[in-house]
């Protein structure tokens, strides 16, 4: 049996694409809405890509219950095409249905091994009033300047804070800031709130037991120009060698978890379309 922190480890894949002007990498991470999983991602990481992949672990079935084969992967194809972004034009989300590709490949015989966010993971509002306050500590898994567990097929996980509430729309857009490092290869990074053990309410009680709950995607990063000048970028996803000398000032944009919805009903709905 995995522990809670242990499966947020398999949340994730690493997109690694060919466009016409070189190779790109970025986070994607599965979604499971309305019986369908989907991939979920910015729209900048798949954004030119005419080919790419991306691994799952095998499984196995061990005492009636799946395990990791860690190390062992399967790989599945993606390109731009295959994703349907959010309607909105000015929301970085992206997602792609891989039911079906999962499904053909099981039926195969492959055991396949991930795990998954849903809705219910996103917080609710007793969360909000009880234990969420302005200034939570959060994960964010991915694969941050291309890194990677590439010989036990694993990202790695970072830490931060949020830098404005998360219960607020920043700017009135359906964004929150986090105060940590977002290099290139984070885009897409999911984002959680995660105590292991016990965790504290905002009144300063305290109770026993893991807490987590789903709060985004990482999106965008705040860049210093050497003259002084803020602006706000989309995370790199070129792995091309190049001199920069802008800086990151460790500010991430996270896109909140109810965009991601907005975008599998609008996949769901264009699909439909579609079939028609």
């Amino acid at each position: 049996m995995q522990s809670l922190a242990e499966e947020l480890l398999h949340t994730t894949v690493r997109l690694e694409g060919q466009t016409k002007n070189g190779s790109s990498v970025g986070t994607g991470f599965f979604f499971l809405h309305e019986q369908r999983l989907f991939v979920v991602t910015n729209k900048h990481v798949i954004d030119g890509v005419v080919q790419g992949n991306f691994v799952m672990l095998r499984g196995e079935i061990k005492e009636e219950s799946k395990e990791p084969l860690i190390g062992q992967g399967v790989a599945f194809p993606y390109s731009q095409s295959t994703f349907i972004g959010h309607p909105d034009p000015s929301v970085d989300v992206a997602v792609m249905n891989v039911s079906v590709m999962i499904s053909s490949a099981e039926q195969a015989g492959q055991i396949l091994f991930w795990k998954n966010v849903t809705k219910d993971n996103f917080p609710n509002d007793e969360h909000y009033e009880k234990f969420i306050g302005p200034m939570e500590e959060v994960i964010f898994i991915g694969y941050p300047s291309g890194i990677w567990d590439q010989k036990n097929i694993l990202p790695v996980t970072r830490r931060g804070l949020t830098a404005t509430p998360c219960y607020t729309d920043f700017n009135g857009e359906k964004v929150f800031l986090i105060d940590a490092s977002v290099f290139p290869g984070s885009s897409g990074s999911p984002v959680f709130i995660y105590y292991a053990g016990g965790h504290p309410d905002k009144a300063g009680g305290l109770y026993a037991g893991n807490r987590m709950h789903f709060l985004g995607l990482v999106a965008k990063v705040y860049q210093r120009q050497e003259q002084g000048e803020i602006k706000v970028i989309d995370i790199p996803t070129n792995q091309k060698a190049v001199a920069e000398v802008n800086q990151m000032i460790d500010l991430g944009i996270v896109y909140k978890a109810e965009t991601i919805l907005e975008a599998t009903d609008h996949y769901l709905k264009v699909a439909n379309a579609s079939n028609k």
